[in-house]
């Protein structure tokens, strides 16, 4: 059986009151920045849902992802948009970081 070559890590992010041209803008930019880290990883969001952006990404991007994010919170469009949490499975993404919301 072949060995895996990366870990599949689920980012839970808060985007409140970030326009929808921004947020594209913004999975964009993540987008790029897993794939610097594994070539060949398709990121992916998974959900979105009343400003709770949950996406696919390879655990060796997870630092460089919240760097970023950091950078970008000077920027206006982006400075209310901060990293809710990680998980390792969408079903604890979503029981340990979006019980407040309808994410389904």
């Amino acid at each position: 059986m072949p060995v895996k070559q990366y870990r599949v890590r689920y980012l839970v992010l808060k985007m409140e009151n970030v326009p929808i041209e921004e947020r594209r803008r913004l999975v964009e930019l993540l987008k790029n920045e897993c794939e610097k880290h594994q070539p060949g990883f398709r990121f992916k969001v998974v959900r979105e849902t009343r400003g709770i952006l949950i996406a696919k990404c390879p655990h060796k991007a997870v630092p460089s992802m919240r760097s970023l994010l950091n950078r970008l919170a000077a920027d206006q469009p982006f400075s209310s948009v901060q990293i809710i949490g990680v998980s390792g499975t969408l079903k604890k993404a979503i029981r340990k970081f979006c019980h407040d919301t309808d994410v389904e």
